[in-house]
């Protein structure tokens, strides 16, 4: 199984409070990531697609979650 895989299944196992949870790492890590950035830090550019595919995986499992109350 492939890492992406491995991710997608990992957050659709995820409850409502582990989902928060992980969304305010990812936006954190987003930040630090933006300020890496600008002082020449960062060297591979994916970061910043992933992590924000991540955020997006998670909000819309708490969208399901939220259908299923």
């Amino acid at each position: 199984m492939s890492k992406l895989n491995e991710r997608r299944k990992q957050i659709s196992e995820m409850t409502e409070g582990e989902a928060q949870k992980e969304i305010q790492e990812l936006r954190k890590k987003l930040f630090n990531l933006r300020f890496q950035q600008q002082r020449g830090e960062v060297k591979d550019n994916r970061v910043f697609a992933q992590t924000k595919k991540d955020i997006a995986r998670l909000l819309h499992r708490l969208t399901l979650l939220e259908g299923e109350k």
